[in-house]
């Protein structure tokens, strides 16, 4: 078992804070930061060879990416207990699984070049039927639309209807040229949802009405006309029919979200695998990586004393060291399996015994390794034991210059 306090003293969370730097939405960037090593041989090969693959990709330039998904688990989950998804959430659940269709049907067309990570994106779940529906009721930009039902077309047209005539008989009041000497301003504004025209303090009483509020001076009352107040009332009266009938509409979508919320926390869940998965990539390509050759524990007939165990690093080089790194070799030979470092303080000792476990731990993480090649045991156990603990950023090592 991996010792998890080895992986604090090795550094390796600073290193999956720089990969969760690489992935595009915040459910990769968890499952980064929550990444331990396995100590599993075929799924660290697998992981392996899904990060090679994602390097294939980028290679080649194939447009692929994760823009659009969102962490949507949670509400989906909520909406299974009847806790109304607003719009803009219902936005992301569609962007989401429209990604997800996307990434499936691209990664799908090239299974035969990328089958681990077509592997990955078929698991995801389209919800074709949901994505048509909030397609439907929602636009772009997250209103609802008046062909979302008959019902809320009908009022939103009475809606503009009931505006159009408060408007116009405001106006009148406005432009009266009994009623300018009274106005503070020529204008028309709101006050706690009324349509009110502000006039001068001193003039009240002279534009019969209702007041609404009054300016920090006092000099200005803000006035409802009181032959105004029924528009006002059945505009307000339409506002909240309105408010009703959407509320009623995204209720029947929660309804659905929560109908398929299992679907959309799986494909949650694969697309956040994939945009680890892509990260591991570009993190390797910024370290100039390679993939390393995982090998299992091989007996050593002649020296039934050796654990079997392999380490073979060529140029490998701290990935937290900034600037110009001097690069260690480090080979355990079939007789080796105990190493000895010696030599004088700041020498590039405690670099060079991080490296080693450090680079143990992010193979076994799936991460390619900095250094020209790499073949490497996978441990069931690596430990640590720093004296001062000291941050390798931090060290004075002459193996950093």
């Amino acid at each position: 078992m991996i010792n998890e306090k080895s992986t604090q003293t090795l550094e390796l969370h600073k290193i999956l804070e720089r990969l969760a730097a690489h992935t595009s939405f915040s459910a990769g960037a968890d499952l980064a930061r929550e990444l331990f090593p396995t100590t599993d041989l075929e799924e660290a090969q697998t992981w392996q060879r899904e990060t090679a693959e994602a390097r294939l990709l980028f290679e080649n330039k194939v447009n692929v990416t994760l823009g659009g998904a969102r962490d949507v688990r949670d509400p989906a989950m909520q909406a299974t207990r009847g806790v109304l998804v607003d719009a803009s959430t219902l936005l992301d659940i569609r962007y989401t699984l429209r990604r997800a269709t996307t990434l499936k049907r691209t990664l799908g067309r090239m299974k035969g070049q990328y089958p681990l990570l077509a592997e990955i994106v078929n698991e995801a779940e389209e919800c074709a039927e949901l994505q048509e529906e909030i397609a439907r009721v929602l636009n772009d930009k997250g209103e609802v639309m008046d062909s979302a039902s008959p019902q809320l077309a009908i009022i939103r047209r009475d809606l503009k209807s009931s505006f159009d005539r408060l408007q116009t008989k405001l106006s009148r009041i406005v432009a009266s040229s009994t009623n300018v000497q009274f106005l503070q301003e020529p204008i028309i504004t709101t006050r706690n949802g009324r349509y009110v025209v502000p006039i001068k303090s001193e003039f009240k009483g002279r534009i019969p009405g209702i007041v609404h509020d009054s300016s920090s001076s006092g000099a200005t009352l803000f006035i409802e006309p009181l032959a105004t107040v029924e528009l006002n009332n059945e505009y307000r009266e339409l506002q909240l029919a309105e408010e009703k009938e959407i509320r009623r509409i995204l209720l029947a979508l929660t309804e659905q979200v929560g109908q398929h919320s299992e679907a959309i926390v799986r494909t949650v869940e694969v697309l956040a695998y994939l945009d680890l998965t892509l990260a591991k990539a570009m993190f390797a390509s910024e370290m100039r990586a390679v993939e390393p050759v995982l090998l299992p524990f091989k007996p050593r007939p002649n020296n039934p004393d050796h654990p079997g165990s392999t380490i073979y690093l060529k140029g490998a080089r701290h990935p937290l060291l900034r600037g110009s790194v001097v690069p260690i070799d480090v080979e355990f030979g079939e007789d080796t399996w105990v190493l000895v470092v010696t030599g004088p303080n700041t020498g590039g000792k405690t670099v060079s015994l991080k490296t080693i476990g450090l680079l143990c731990l992010m193979a076994q993480c799936g991460l390619h390794l900095p250094a020209e090649e790499a073949k490497l045991s996978v441990f069931d156990g690596i430990y640590a034991d720093i004296g001062d603990e000291q941050s390798i950023e931090q060290s004075l090592s002459t193996f950093s210059s």
